[in-house]
């Protein structure tokens, strides 16, 4: 049966003075306006005009959101005029999640009369959320939009049915579980936790679910009742396997290969024999996994850029507390996606075989939301990763830490709390508090037993990126208006104060690193030494920064900040001779969920006259993610030398994981190694000459890793 979709490709139909059916972004600087006098066909045209503004590139987006239709091809049709010397647009076709993004080969610039675009896209529906059609303007200028047409397959879009998956009509346990967890013992939590592992194993390699014949989450909510009833692994494994013969036959896989020889991760079955599973049980799973689905699967999807999407999962975002159930559905989840999707499960510090069973107990008994948003905070620190931590729905949690936070800079130097920045001097008063000075005590409890009672609550791939995050945006911060502290001074001096706490709103706070809105990326330090920060470089400052520093002795590139455009080949390019080899990733192979292979080595292309002098690479703590991959590329040179202390530890692009009651989290999902092999995950990057910050440092407001670069240059 057809689906009615919302009309108005042609943008005749207008409310409030925007076209019905299309969201628009940018109206702080653009004016939607319906054109009955310059249109391409009907009555009018959709027109978005520039007023005068100070934005630099302002920015304009046009979108509608359709559903995932059946069918192999959609075609985006459309006339669209523009005017305008500093403009340039171009339509988009995005499928969600990062399934796929099509766009015109080059950006529309400048003034053009009324043309047709046109964009195709090959359709995913299995893997498909949401499709976006849209219009990215960028600059000053009128654009005009008329007599747009979709059509899948060849015929109108209005005709089109929209793909539904059997687990979508699944609608059971909408409003709960209905799930009554017995008291557990021992021998129960073993049940659960190999129930957990059943449940995963199922769920990525029987092809019945990989084609979303089933709610998985809800086929658990139907088989846990009668699991709680058993009282012997006899009938556990009876049971399971009767739960598993349910789904239907299996067919002989032609293509499924054993695990690769050069596998650097293999899959992990050996929980058959933990839990002495009986043999019928045991040739089950192994015929299924020698047999499992080479599909795309329901549940998983490769993306853009081979780190794996979760594109059906379901947050239940309305549960506000979700019951028992569905909290062990939160645990089971999150502990598969690691077991099979993600790279690094081996170098955890918990040994992962052993992280389900021990928050088994903790996801079930918690007794409100807090506990609930506790229990999942710890177990993402068990995956001892910095991308990973409660980034979505953790709202109890925060309340909990507090809204107040005090008016000046902590961060943890030579072992010790110490003042490193005051954001507003004026709110405090006659307090004397200056840099450099070192808390001990917080609220009568000291730095070392704060850090013991809140460090599992706070994700990191290792100590250095976890004491950053908890010195500058939780240990001092409190619900309280006021905190009392006990400190040091310079002259090593006790002190005590109680210090007023504010809402960040009214502070002068930054986060990871202070940028300056108008500071130039790159200036020179003296006539033969320059300096680049990426924390405000713009992908145009590549060509500038060569030029510019092409007969200098030396370049200092500041990565203790986020790269605000993308330099690894860009200015990589610059400092190799040769091509060369900087980066290797491994990744999941989709046809055999936890078997992570290499893919080939990332090779930076040198310039035609690459740079002569000496670079030096600042980073520390703050360099984490796309900033220790910028400084792999940049460390491939011939001529460069990393100084700092180590950086965070989290690089790879992430996938996104969602959990029952709106929750959510990041995970490294590629595997990032060296050319030879030398991983970087957890580990960071080292540095080739370790140089930390002192306290003294601090005192006199010294830059000791920029004077060192400069001194390495110098020499």
């Amino acid at each position: 049966m057809a689906q009615e979709v919302p009309a108005n490709y042609n943008f005749e139909t207008f409310e409030d003075g925007k076209p019905v059916g299309w969201h628009v972004d940018g109206e702080s600087v653009f004016i939607p306006i319906q054109d009955f006098e310059v249109f391409k066909e009907g009555k009018s045209a959709f027109r978005l005009e520039m007023p005068e503004t100070d934005e630099v590139n302002p920015m304009f987006v046009v979108s509608k959101i359709l559903p995932a239709y059946k069918g192999k091809k959609l075609v985006l049709s459309g006339h669209i005029k523009t005017d305008g010397d500093n403009f340039q647009m171009t339509p988009i076709i995005r499928i969600d999640p990062n399934i796929d993004f099509v766009t015109l080969p080059e950006n529309v610039k400048g003034t053009t009369d009324w043309k047709k675009y046109e964009l195709t896209v090959e359709l995913k529906p299995e893997q498909t959320k949401q499709l976006v059609l849209g219009i990215y303007m960028l600059g000053k200028g009128t654009i005009w939009l008329d007599d747009f047409k979709v059509t899948i397959d060849g015929k109108d879009v209005s005709t089109a049915e929209i793909f539904k998956f059997p687990a979508v009509e699944d609608h059971a346990f909408d409003k709960g579980s209905d799930v009554v967890f017995p008291p557990l013992d021992a021998n129960q939590m073993d049940n659960l936790a190999l129930l957990g592992r059943v449940w995963g194993f199922l769920k990525y390699h029987h092809p019945a679910i990989a084609e979303g014949k089933y709610n998985w989450d809800y086929e658990l909510f139907r088989f846990l009742p009668q699991y709680f009833q058993v009282t012997s692994s006899k009938q556990r494994d009876a049971l399971l396997l009767q739960w598993i013969e349910q789904l239907g036959m299996v067919k002989l896989c032609d293509t499924c290969a054993a695990t690769s020889k050069e596998a650097v991760l293999k899959p992990n079955l050996n929980w058959m024999d933990t839990y002495q599973l009986s043999d019928e049980l045991r040739h089950k799973i192994a015929y299924i996994y020698a047999n499992r689905t080479q599909e795309e699967q329901y549940y998983v999807a490769k993306g853009s850029y081979q780190n794996a999407v979760f594109p059906n999962e379901l947050s239940y975002e309305e549960m506000e507390f979700p019951d028992a159930g569905f909290r062990l559905v939160s645990l089971y989840r999150l502990w598969n996606i690691m077991q099979y999707y993600m790279p690094n499960r081996h170098i955890t510090d918990r040994d992962w075989e052993e992280v389900l069973r021990a928050h088994i107990q903790s996801f079930i008994e918690a007794k409100d939301r807090l506990a609930y948003e506790l229990a999942t905070v710890q177990l993402i620190a068990d995956i001892n990763d910095t991308h990973a931590d409660l980034w979505e729905g953790g709202k109890a949690l925060a309340q909990h830490r507090g809204e107040h936070y005090v008016p000046f800079r902590v961060e943890f130097i030579e072992n010790q709390l110490v003042v490193t920045d005051i954001y507003n001097p004026e709110l405090l008063k006659d307090i004397q508090i200056e840099r450099g000075d070192r808390l001990t005590h917080i609220n009568r409890r000291s730095i070392e037993q704060i850090l013991d009672s809140i460090s599992p609550f706070h994700p990191a791939s290792n100590r250095s990126a976890q004491l950053r995050d908890i010195s500058l945006f939780n240990i001092l911060r409190t619900n309280e208006n006021q905190v009392h502290l006990v400190y040091l001074d310079k002259n090593n001096k006790e002190k005590k104060a109680v210090i007023p706490m504010f809402p960040k709103s009214e502070l002068k706070s930054y986060g990871w690193f202070k940028s300056v809105p108008d500071e130039p990326s790159y200036r020179f330090l003296e006539d033969t030494v320059g300096y680049v920060t990426l924390g405000n470089i713009q992908d145009s400052d590549a060509q500038k920064i060569k030029e510019a520093f092409r007969h200098t002795k030396g370049i200092v590139i500041d990565i203790r900040n986020y790269p605000t455009a993308f330099m690894p080949f860009a200015l990589g390019s610059y400092f190799v001779d040769q091509p060369t080899p900087f980066v290797k990733f491994t990744a999941v192979n989709y046809g055999n969920p936890g078997e992570f292979v290499f893919l080939d080595p990332y090779i930076i292309e040198p310039d035609e006259q690459p740079y002569q002098g000496k670079v030096v690479v600042i980073v520390d703590e703050r360099t984490q993610s796309s900033a220790e991959y910028t400084t792999m590329a940049f460390r491939a040179g011939r001529n460069v030398t990393v100084i700092g202390s180590q950086t965070a530890g989290a690089d790879g692009n992430v996938s996104q994981v969602v959990l029952p009651g709106g929750l959510g989290t990041f995970i490294s999902a590629l595997g990032v190694y060296y050319p030879n092999g030398e991983p970087t995950q957890r580990i960071g990057i080292v540095p080739d000459i370790e140089v930390k910050r002192t306290i003294k440092g601090v005192r006199e407001q010294r830059d000791e890793l920029l004077e060192k670069a400069i001194e390495l240059i110098k020499k």
